[in-house]
């Protein structure tokens, strides 16, 4: 690695204070150009990865709809999860998984200010989580309106439990993870049996850490068109719907930019592919009650790099 480049690269994360920053990985093709650490940090090191974890769901709907657990993303959620039979809304039925996936549900939401939810904390303190769920009022027809929420996330990983017969982890490790040859702890479990990454306290939101190098292969898998190793993780097809822009910027719980796509977590958590340049980048950070975006970092590490 260059050293003169790693050395303006600190001046610039010093000068521009981002003490919070501690993970810099960018490949080109299958090669790591720059890797760069902070805050005692290294390779090993591991990190939240916040809503990052949103896409790597969508990952396993997809591996689950090729090896035939879901038919397809237009089958409504209450094949696999009753309680959405319309028992408690007549709208609930006409729910299918492209809607989980493309945040349209239309069940209503409210985020609350800088990451403090009442409804997320309502819903964790409740003991049938599902249920909870089904009791949210419907806000709009699902399929007509995106919003960004935690609930369609959760009850799209209720889904590929029911349908797959096992605990959403235990999916993604089989087919995802160990194929990849990442390692993590299992997602934090309600005693219902409901997986949900955030958490309600630091010990659970830890149990899905990843290193940096971990979160480049998932966006590796995506530009290699979700081959590994010579195997096909998850099908072509999907990918290509997946990075579809179904919503404005948003595809199947993935990001959609001008110049490429890719995943993003509160706090600065990011991968991201950028297909004409052949690059996929992680950046990761602490995370305090607000977020940030270090990609500036990424597009000077570029710069300087034709310049040298």
């Amino acid at each position: 690695m260059n050293l003169e480049l790693s050395y303006q690269i600190d001046e610039y994360v010093k000068s521009r204070h981002y003490r919070l920053l501690n993970s810099v990985l960018i490949f080109q093709g299958d090669e790591i150009i720059f890797e760069r650490y902070y805050n005692n940090c290294n390779e090993t090191s591991r990190h939240n990865i916040k809503s990052i974890w949103k896409s790597i769901i969508s990952v396993c709907c997809g591996i689950a709809i090729d090896k035939g657990f879901i038919k397809n993303v237009d089958e409504p959620i209450c094949t696999y999860l009753p309680i959405f039979d319309g028992r408690n809304n007549s709208f609930h039925p006409l729910i299918t998984v492209k809607h989980l996936l493309t945040m349209s549900s239309g069940i209503y939401w409210n985020g609350g200010v800088k990451y403090h939810c009442p409804m997320l904390e309502q819903f964790n303190r409740t003991k049938d989580h599902l249920a909870f769920l089904a009791d949210v009022k419907m806000s709009a027809l699902p399929g007509t309106e995106f919003i960004y929420k935690e609930w369609d996330i959760i009850i799209l990983t209720a889904v590929i439990s029911a349908a797959t017969g096992m605990h959403c982890f235990d999916f993604c490790n089989k087919y995802l993870y160990q194929p990849l040859e990442i390692e993590s702890g299992k997602w934090f479990t309600f005693s219902d049996g409901l997986c949900y990454n955030i958490g309600t306290t630091l010990a659970e939101q830890n149990t899905s850490n990843l290193s940096a190098r971990d979160l480049a292969k998932i966006g590796l898998l995506f530009k290699k068109g979700g081959k590994w190793n010579g195997k096909q993780i998850v099908s072509e097809k999907y990918i290509f719907e997946a990075l579809t822009p179904f919503n404005p910027g948003y595809g199947y719980l993935w990001w959609i930019y001008p110049d490429g796509y890719g995943c993003s977590g509160y706090g600065g958590q990011q991968i991201k592919v950028i297909p004409d340049q052949n690059i996929v980048y992680v950046l990761q950070a602490s995370v305090l009650n607000s977020n940030r975006d270090y990609s500036d970092v990424i597009d000077l590490i570029l710069q300087k790099r034709q310049q040298i």
